[in-house]
């Protein structure tokens, strides 16, 4: 019977906790519950306390009274309930920190407990009503009310137990008021029951709070847990690591791997100033103040550059930060992140070398000429600023008879002779010019000098000769005796030219007119040079007509890939088999092209021609076609390549358009959109003679190219060339990161496929594999190929056999 009632008290323990207890989840029950269970107990001892000390005064005080038997009775029943409560709660002090959770059951029998408590108040009005002295009612009436305020404050975590504890001592309480039959006493009922309802409503809003402010804090535990796991992972996975500093820009937090990038113990790092540690900020937009100062603004920065000393070599750290604030809005810090970026810095160094400055001599080379000719010209050669003295000089020089020895002696004697012949041109001009002049290497062996301001031509006049007689003299070349000249051309300014290009132009005029009087002399520039200009007038006649006479032809060279030297196609070569010169190469007569306005109608045909003829090949080939810059000027090349497609029945993946570096520094925003529009189409893009003089990582990451082909000068030379086999292999990982083709060009000895397959070049192109050819020449070439191909194939297949 004792087990049945004790079930079913529970069970309505249990229903009257969950009505009246806040929403909670399933996962955090157990949880919520230890809570307040927690807060209960931390009260035990006071209200414990409190009941053993008021039921002893109501029993003194009731002694005198007829009541004193109960009184004895209830004070000790009372009193053995607080001791038991006191024992209890001594048991669970002891025992704290062992459990995490309370189940259902246990909070049932805190809700039991209470409701006996409870009980045991709640007939102290009814048993001691009509007392015949109204001391002890008073008494009595006080207490309750006190015990209810109390009860109901110590149980506020849990509104089912202050429930249970304060609704039998005011249902005592209203069978008392309710026996007296007086109208005032019904008043004061209605007040009890009014306060008993506010402490119910406190107790269940509390316990809301309680609950939901336990729900955010465990939440907030398990987002502050997953945030350092994922800090912890990315300090451990990522090149970046994490810094704090405090309002007065004192280094709070620092990670370990920030204590390595500067050398220095974590503990030595705490508390020391961020700025004093870093040097010079840079920001993306060029030097800021120092890092104090931006600090000082408060404001949120992004990749500022500041440089630290690390031992005896200075470092290059990228930092990020973000503002951070306390609850009430004041700024107490930074938090961020940072990354050492010196080795990026010093690879951007090396290829922003490698775009101004000559790889073999280590002179500028044309981008850096030209733009110091520009500035040259600015300064000193318009006529409108000329005062006496000024003006600007252009000298061109050749080396005379050098060809003939790079082919006899070899391309490492040539290029040895090339650093030996630059270094003699350059302490000749440091002599005679100082720094006002700049040398550079524009090609093969093809140097200029800028000259600003011109000293005047008879001091030009004797720098030639000192060059001419300096480069002629004999050079010792891996005990090699050569002996070569120069020849030079020298235009001035504002004289001899109306803009920087004319001045060039002329100082390459009056070279040739120097070449052709014998070699080894010097020219100005003189107006009499009108014989080569109008061989030239004789050339571009000849060259308009050569598309109507079907003149222009178009040669192909097959494109192999590392893999099995299968052929993945052919690079469309434009001839022009004349009349009279026989079979002209581009190198002469394209940049007349270029010049005269016929490159636009050449470049149109060309690439109907290749589109019409590729669609001929097999499915697997595809057809590379050079475009020149004055295609993209035009603004006409995305529908003469969509017309060629069209017409053809090529499709566009096929088709493969080669640009060069320096097309990107003209216009490059109008260049970039037709790439771009090209792109779409489906056509392929690749970035032609890469390295060779303009090469920028920005052009690569603007525009997804497909292919970057690396220029026959490197090949030739890597062999002997440490410094230019780092530089290839270095473009061949850089074409990896960035998912681009790479091809190398000039591929003429089987060595030189073998280091670039090494490299993991991805196609090849060169005399090696053959020529350019006919397109009549094409189905032998590729039959004479897939026959190779067959003999090797059944040649792996015997030795196969005969090893089974």
């Amino acid at each position: 019977m004792r087990a049945v009632a004790r079930s079913l008290l529970s069970r309505v323990a249990t229903a009257i906790a969950a009505r009246m207890s806040p929403s909670v989840p399933e996962s955090m029950a157990g949880r919520v519950r230890m809570e307040q269970v927690q807060s209960i107990l931390r009260m035990t001892p006071v209200m414990m306390g409190a009941n053993l000390v008021i039921a002893l005064l109501v029993a003194v005080a009731g002694m005198a009274g007829p009541h004193r038997l109960f009184l004895t009775v209830w004070a000790v029943a009372v009193g053995a309930y607080a001791l038991l409560g006191l024992r209890g709660w001594l048991s669970a002090w002891r025992t704290k920190g062992g459990k995490t959770t309370v189940s259902a059951q246990g909070v049932n029998r805190i809700i039991l407990q209470a409701g006996l408590l409870g009980v045991l108040w709640g007939v102290l009005p009814v048993a001691t009503f009509g007392s015949g002295s109204g001391t002890l009612p008073m008494l009595v009436a006080s207490v309750i009310a006190g015990m209810i305020g109390c009860g109901g404050f110590a149980l506020l975590a849990l509104p089912p137990a202050a429930i249970a504890y304060s609704a039998p001592m005011v249902a005592g309480s209203l069978i008392m008021l309710a026996s007296t039959g007086e109208p005032i006493l019904y008043a004061l009922g209605g007040l009890l029951i009014f306060c008993h309802l506010v402490v119910i409503v406190s107790c269940l809003a509390h316990a809301k709070v309680f609950v939901e402010r336990l729900v955010a804090s465990e939440e907030l535990e398990t987002q502050r847990q997953v945030v350092s796991l994922l800090l912890s992972d990315f300090e451990e996975g990522a090149s970046d690591w994490l810094w704090e500093v405090d309002a007065a820009g004192a280094l709070t937090y620092v990670s370990d791997r920030m204590a390595a990038a500067a050398g220095l113990d974590r503990a030595a790092l705490i508390g020391s100033p961020m700025s004093d540690l870093c040097g010079a900020a840079e920001g993306p937009a060029g030097p800021v103040a120092a890092l104090s100062g931006l600090f000082a603004e408060q404001k949120t920065f992004r990749d500022m550059v500041v440089s630290i000393e690390v031992g005896d070599q200075t470092h290059w750290w990228s930092l990020s930060a973000k503002p951070v604030h306390d609850l009430d809005g004041r700024f107490v810090g930074f938090r961020g992140v940072g990354a050492d970026i010196t080795q990026a810095r010093e690879d951007q160094a090396r290829i922003s070398r490698l775009a101004h400055y000559d790889v073999l001599t280590q002179l500028p080379n044309r981008l850096s000429f030209l733009q110091a000719l520009s500035k040259a010209w600015t300064e000193h050669g318009r006529a409108d600023r000329e005062p006496r003295g000024a003006g600007c000089a252009v000298l061109c020089l050749d080396l005379d008879h050098f060809k003939g020895v790079n082919d006899s002696l070899g391309h490492p004697i040539g290029d040895d002779l090339l650093i030996q012949a630059s270094g003699r041109l350059r302490q000749c001009v440091g002599e005679h010019i100082g720094e006002g002049g700049l040398v550079a290497r524009l090609g093969g062996d093809e140097f200029a000098v800028v000259i600003a301001p011109s000293p005047g031509a008879e001091a030009l006049g004797e720098l030639a000769r000192d060059i001419v007689t300096s480069l002629s003299e004999p050079y010792d070349v891996r005990g090699h005796h050569v002996l070569i000249g120069a020849s030079i051309g020298i235009a001035e300014a504002p004289l001899h030219a109306d803009d920087p290009d004319g001045l060039l132009k002329n100082a390459d005029l009056a070279l040739y007119q120097a070449k052709g009087d014998g070699r080894g002399a010097y020219r100005f520039f003189e107006t009499a040079m009108d014989l080569w200009v109008q061989q030239r007038r004789e050339l571009e006649l000849d060259l308009r007509d050569a598309l109507a006479k079907d003149e222009l032809k178009l040669f192909f060279q097959p494109l192999i890939g590392r893999r099995e030297n299968q052929i993945t196609g052919f690079e469309a070569l434009l001839r022009w088999q004349h009349p009279r010169r026989g079979l002209v190469a581009p190198t002469d007569f394209v940049e007349c092209a270029e010049q005269w306005g016929l490159i636009g109608k050449i470049g149109e045909w060309v690439l109907h021609q290749a589109c019409h003829t590729a669609a001929t090949w097999p499915p697997h080939l595809s057809v590379a076609v050079n475009l020149s810059p004055h295609q993209f000027a035009s603004g006409n090349l995305v529908a003469q390549v969509r017309k060629a497609l069209k017409t053809s029945g090529l499709h566009p993946a096929r088709l493969e358009l080669e640009i060069t570096e320096g097309l990107l520094l003209q216009d490059s925003v109008k260049t970039l959109g037709q790439l771009a529009q090209l792109k779409e189409m489906g056509v392929k893009i690749a970035m032609d003679d890469f390295g060779t003089g303009y090469s920028s990582l920005a052009y690569l990451w603007r525009f997804p190219f497909d292919k970057i082909k690396i220029d026959r000068s490197f090949v030739a030379e890597m062999q002997d060339n440490t410094a230019i086999a780092d530089i290839l292999r270095t473009i061949a990982l850089l074409g990896q990161t960035l998912n681009l083709e790479v091809t190398a060009e000039g591929v003429e000895t089987p060595d030189q496929a073998r280091l670039l397959a090494e490299m993991r070049c991805d196609t090849f192109q060169g005399f090696l594999y053959g020529r350019p050819m006919p397109v009549g020449d094409i189905p032998s070439f590729l039959m004479s190929n897939l026959a190779r191909q067959m003999r090797r194939d059944e040649g792996g297949a015997d030795d196969e056999a005969m090893v089974g």
